[in-house]
């Protein structure tokens, strides 16, 4: 079990790389029509999860002279859940901003790689698609830190 952890955040990039993988033949094939209400849809639920893991932020903040928050800044636990809220909170925001670029990237912007056009916006949606995988990993395992520290409060 102490491997598994140890190595947990290299084997959710690898699922998340072969998720891309098999969704590449199906994805290279959208439209900017058929592209847009998904980035819309991606970038507002990563947002909203965004605005939660920053109200569980502004949670401890706001309870700075309880106990339980006192004496875990002191083990060092409270300070390494709120970077590991802030490093969520940074790829929610980073999957959020990708989407919406998509949305203004048109079908005509392509780029060719040996003899083969590949659009731009397709490629971003691949990369959003990855970050969104491992960002929402890393709410999961963020927000149930959390909820495992907040029971105590």
């Amino acid at each position: 079990m102490e491997k598994l952890k140890q190595y947990y955040y290299i084997i959710v990039i690898l699922i998340t790389l072969v998720i891309c993988w098999g969704a590449w033949p199906v994805v290279s094939k959208f439209t900017a029509k058929e592209i847009q209400p998904i980035a819309s849809a991606v970038s507002t639920l990563s947002g909203i999860l965004f605005g939660f893991v920053m109200a569980s932020i502004s949670l401890f903040a706001s309870a700075k002279d309880n106990k339980l928050i006192r004496n875990t800044t002191l083990t060092g636990y409270l300070p390494k859940l709120v970077n590991r809220l802030h490093v969520t909170m940074g790829l929610l925001l980073f999957v959020c901003f990708t989407f919406l670029l998509v949305l203004f990237i048109p079908d005509s912007l392509t780029f060719t790689v040996a003899n083969i056009s590949y659009k731009y916006s397709v490629v971003i949606v691949m990369v959003g698609i990855f970050l969104g995988l491992n960002s929402f990993v890393q709410f999961y395992m963020s927000w149930r830190g959390f909820k495992d520290f907040s029971e105590h409060m």
